[in-house]
């Protein structure tokens, strides 16, 4: 008599499991004999209708909508063991545990059609077959014994036998087994078939082949190869001790102090790099692996790191003959799971190449794409791609809907509260640009070769800029400062002291060559001093550090590219030209060579139409080309330039709207406040609307978007705002009173309520779990800076972030102090310690103070 066991699973794994004999039934929420009960969200009275026999399993849908084996069916169909049923949101799991030895008895007439299969088939010998589950299946406690022979006879048969202690593993083409090796009394690793016929599986065979081709130290060597005595193919391999990079990834998710302990980020990408090294050895050989992801690499005991798992392995040039015939995996809910066929691969880490089935067309790039995908899930504890549903998930791999790489420590993005700091911030802008190139969708735009991605992390991690960030001479020369610190701080002492000595120098170089070649090598430090200083307005002190640069280092163009750009602003425009055209003949050509021209025509201007039009030409230049700092400290020797400004009039009634969208009451006041914080965006407009100097990032730990609040922003520059956009609308726009503020945050202790310390969603502070502050400044929340206004829950009058992200200027005046020093409440994503976080908390400062923590909200009269 056959039987047939069903395995219940809901969205949290394994509900139920129960044996069988042939039968059939329902499936639904009814209580009555014919109905096998599930409780579930989605599961009907009566929803499908399933048949148990040897032919295979029979369903029909009833009216719930049902899907078999990941397909949605209209009419009943036929499908073979193992199969998978979903009604709602559970899913019932068939397989067949003991077959029948009478003949199998005919396919009932009433079936229309058969489902596509995986390439799965029963063997007629007795055999046991699973497909991936969410939730690990019933453990190993088989002992079996697989003899081996050889399969020539032409040599010595090789006799023995392994010993399967246990199941370690197990997925849908076969379990790995814990085994023991007799003959040369060492332990093994056996992989089994479970999808063979008559001792056959193709694909199997591949795999074992393709890995005997590939003996390589991060590449699990394989042993030996045969059939057990139930005519299942297996092969033995090495057993590494260890646990898999999956596994050692959620370990520091959920905070395990050895394995954040030995794994900090660096190790992790020297575990990557290994992982490169074997698939630079894999390519060579003109091999894909076609399922890297976290799950198939292993870390053993000892550093040892293993890639795993080559049943999909692609030799490029050879056709795959069962490809076509091969189909989708079931929709389980777990996207890290492996899926075969014309799409194959696993969803989360597949390239968009593999997940439109261009199995023909795929090379190591779409391995590169997956290897991206790994190093973004290192970098973050979570997988690229999220989604609800297969087809989500697939369609987002496919248009290149990559999550954001922010990663936190707390309820947003899959990231447990005690994960470590280092993984709590944003990932290092270099390294988002290295995932993200090796991650394009654009398979043209990644990296060429596994190489070329190994080595910008090798950059990366020796203090050197990577070829995908294409960074800049200045963070360039920054990265050269962080890898000479010794040096570069020697230098910046030495500026004062050894100008007058270096130009002896250089002019007795064969006397002091040694020294000089050791001054020559702080010339970036100077460099990145006369960039700051330009930045910051102070431009006779850019052009003394440029200055030095260029004595130092007379042959690089950027350098004489910068220094043309302070003798610009400082309209010594004869000078300047010198340099461009110095830079030029370096090589130095583009921004040289714009520059060159665009001083030319300031020339030529001044004298056709006087100095100030040619003041006002080379303002809209400096704008242009992004150089917005340099452009407001020069604007402001301009006098009323301002007026020839051309400003946008659409700025002004689209500003206002976003204003006025967002006003609530404050109770017993006579305004309404801004929900949240004034934005990026919004001042955006501001700006648009008068035609001032357009908007620039602030800060360089981390990046802000229209959403975030706007910072750097002075009392007196909030309230100039006001009078403007007062003056504009004919309303009365202010900044509010303490007592407003105090109002609009409510009667609790803190601006989340009660309790303290705070949790994740409270806000965006510096507080740690136990309450103390961060070192790290990246809080529960996870987040270093400024958040998007709105992130984190309201308080219950409906105003975001009275408490974090940033302080907010109000109009009183310190109670005695002189009138420029006024009020800030509400506390910052810098702040920590739970007296600053309370409610009537402020901070008393000079009216011209500006940091990154520092911004405002509106009120308005009714």
């Amino acid at each position: 008599m056959s039987q047939w066991s069903i395995t219940l699973h809901g969205p949290s794994g394994i509900i139920s499991m129960v044996d069988t004999g042939e039968s059939q039934f329902v499936i639904g929420t009814e209580t009555a004999s014919d109905v096998f009960t599930v409780v579930g969200e989605g599961v009907t009275l009566r929803h499908a209708w399933v048949w148990i026999g040897e032919a295979g399993l029979q369903v029909e849908d009833l009216g719930g909508g049902t899907l078999v084996n990941g397909y949605s069916i209209t009419e009943r169909v036929q499908v073979e063991y193992p199969a998978s049923v979903q009604v709602g949101e559970l899913t019932l799991i068939f397989e067949l545990k003991a077959v029948q030895s009478a003949a199998v008895s005919a396919t009932p007439s009433s079936m229309d059609i058969t489902m596509p299969q995986r390439a799965l088939t029963k063997s007629k010998a007795s055999m046991e077959a699973t497909i991936p589950q969410k939730t690990q299946t019933r453990s190993g406690v088989q002992t079996a014994v697989i003899p081996i022979e050889s399969a020539s006879s032409d040599s010595a048969p090789l006799r023995g036998e392994y010993k399967l202690v246990r199941e370690i593993a197990r997925g849908g083409m076969g379990q790995i087994y814990f085994g023991e090796d007799p003959q040369l009394k060492r332990n093994v690793a056996v992989k089994v078939s479970s999808v063979s016929e008559d001792g056959e599986d193709l694909r199997f065979s591949k795999e074992a082949e393709v890995l005997a081709q590939l003996a390589h130290p991060n590449i699990v060597p394989i042993y030996n190869i045969g059939v057990d005595g139930q005519s299942r193919p297996f092969y033995s391999m090495k057993l590494i001790k260890g646990r898999t990079l999956q596994a050692v990834l959620n370990l520091i998710r959920d905070g395990d102090s050895a394995a954040i302990k030995d794994y900090p980020r660096a190790a992790l990408l020297t575990i990557f790099r290994k992982v490169c090294d074997a698939m630079m050895f894999a390519h060579s050989k003109g091999i894909l692996h076609r399922d890297m992801k976290p799950e198939n690499i292993m870390v053993g005991e000892y550093g040892e790191v293993l890639v795993m798992d080559w049943g999909l392995a692609k030799v490029l040039g050879e056709r795959e003959e069962n490809a076509s015939a091969l189909s989708r995996v079931n929709d389980t809910g777990d996207y890290g799971m492996t899926m075969e066929g014309e799409v194959m691969g696993t969803p989360q880490y597949m390239s968009p190449e593999q997940a439109n089935g261009m199995v023909a067309e795929l090379d190591q790039r779409s391995d590169i794409y997956s290897l991206g995908g790994i190093l973004y899930a290192i970098l973050t504890l979570r997988p690229p791609i999220d989604g609800m549903t297969l087809n989500e998930v697939l369609t987002k791999v496919k248009n290149g809907s990559i999550s954001s790489m922010v990663s936190r420590r707390g309820g947003k993005g899959g990231v447990d509260l005690n994960a470590p700091a280092a993984m709590g911030g944003e990932v290092p802008e270099a390294l988002q640009a290295v995932t993200l190139k090796a991650m394009a969708t654009d398979r043209n735009r990644r990296y060429a070769t596994v190489e070329l991605f190994a080595w910008d992390i090798e950059r990366y991690q020796s203090g050197f800029a990577t070829q995908a960030e294409d960074a800049g001479s200045w963070k360039r020369m920054k990265l050269w400062v962080g890898r000479n610190k010794v040096l570069a701080g020697s230098a910046a002492a030495m500026l004062v002291v050894v100008s007058g000595f270096t130009a002896r120098v250089v002019q007795k170089g064969r006397e002091a060559s040694e020294a000089l070649q050791n001054l020559r090598e702080t010339a970036p430090t100077f460099a990145v001093r006369a960039q700051d200083a330009l930045r910051e307005g102070q431009f006779e002190e850019a052009l003394k550090a440029a200055t030095f640069a260029v004595k130092l280092e007379n042959l690089n163009g950027e350098y004489h590219t910068l220094r043309g750009n302070v003798l610009q602003v400082l309209l010594r425009w004869s000078e300047a030209l010198e340099e461009y055209q110095t830079s030029v003949r370096l090589g130095a050509k583009d921004k040289a060579q714009e520059n060159l021209t665009l001083t030319e025509e300031l020339i030529a201007r001044e004298k056709k139409e006087g100095e100030a039009k040619a003041k006002l030409a080379l303002f809209e230049a400096l704008n242009a080309q992004g150089r917005q700092y340099e452009a407001m400290e020069f604007g402001k020797g301009l006098g009323d330039f301002w007026k020839e400004r051309k400003k946008d009039l659409s700025a002004l009634p689209e500003l206002v709207k976003r204003l006025e969208a967002k006003l609530l009451p404050v109770p017993g006041t006579a305004v309404v406040m801004s929900k949240t914080e004034l934005t990026v965006g919004e001042w955006k407009l501001y700006l648009k609307a008068e035609g001032l100097p357009g908007w620039q990032q602030p800060v360089k730990e981390w990046k802000q978007d229209d959403e975030h609040p706007v910072v750097w922003i002075n009392w007196y520059k909030a309230k100039q705002f006001c009078e403007w956009l007062s003056a504009k609308t004919g309303k009365e726009w202010r900044l509010p009173t303490d007592a407003e503020w105090d109002a609009a945050a409510g009667t609790s202790m803190y601006p989340w309520g009660d309790y303290f310390p705070p949790k994740w969603e409270d806000g965006n502070y510096a507080v740690l779990e136990d309450g103390k502050d961060d070192p790290q400044k990246v809080g529960v929340d996870g987040i270093k800076g400024t958040a998007p206004v709105g992130s984190f829950k309201p308080n219950v009058l409906g105003f975001y972030d009275l408490g974090g992200n940033v302080d907010e200027w109000t109009g009183n005046v310190r109670s005695g102090a002189k009138s420029d020093v006024r009020n800030r409440r509400g506390s910052s994503w810098l702040t920590g310690g739970g007296a600053a976080l309370k409610v009537p908390s402020r901070i008393s400062i000079g009216s011209s103070y500006a940091d990154s923590t520092v911004g405002f909200r509106l009120v308005r009269g009714f």
